[in-house]
């Protein structure tokens, strides 16, 4: 009977695919939060010009 741990080499693949799919949403939750930020600053910034 054939298992999905048969092949030596699948748990590092899936392991490779889950670190870069992690990196990859870290990377986009850091350039969300750089955008939140830059948006919140503007906001700041345009009430603070404005007066």
């Amino acid at each position: 009977m054939a298992t999905m741990t048969d092949s030596p080499r699948e748990p590092n693949q899936r392991n490779a695919s889950v670190e870069a799919r992690r990196r990859g949403a870290v990377r986009t939750a850091l350039w969300a939060g750089a955008v939140a930020v830059a948006v919140y600053i503007a906001f700041i910034l345009s009430g603070v010009v404005g007066q």
